[in-house]
């Protein structure tokens, strides 16, 4: 596979870093502006205020059965408990 090489002056390669460095700030200008949340004085409160709205159509027996359903057997560690004995 032949790479095409295109050889850039020193103006070129600062203007173009010049026209990054712009598109950048915008980026950042814009996300920032659409991340608006409002000041909640603890993790926990900013926490329960995002999920306000949810509603979990399950029974607690049913959630229980579903957590009890997906859990798996792991050995991850098991080697930090077996004592070689040879």
């Amino acid at each position: 596979m032949m790479w095409e090489v295109n050889l850039l002056t020193r103006e070129e390669a600062i203007k173009r870093l010049d026209n990054l460095a712009r598109e950048i700030v915008v980026l950042r200008d814009a996300f920032v502006d659409g991340w608006k949340e409002p000041s909640i004085g603890n993790d926990t409160q900013a926490f329960l205020k995002k999920c306000e709205g949810w509603e979990d159509e399950r029974s607690p027996d049913e959630i229980i059965s579903q957590i009890y359903q997906a859990r798996t057997i792991s050995t991850k560690g098991e080697s930090a408990f077996t004592e070689d004995r040879a």
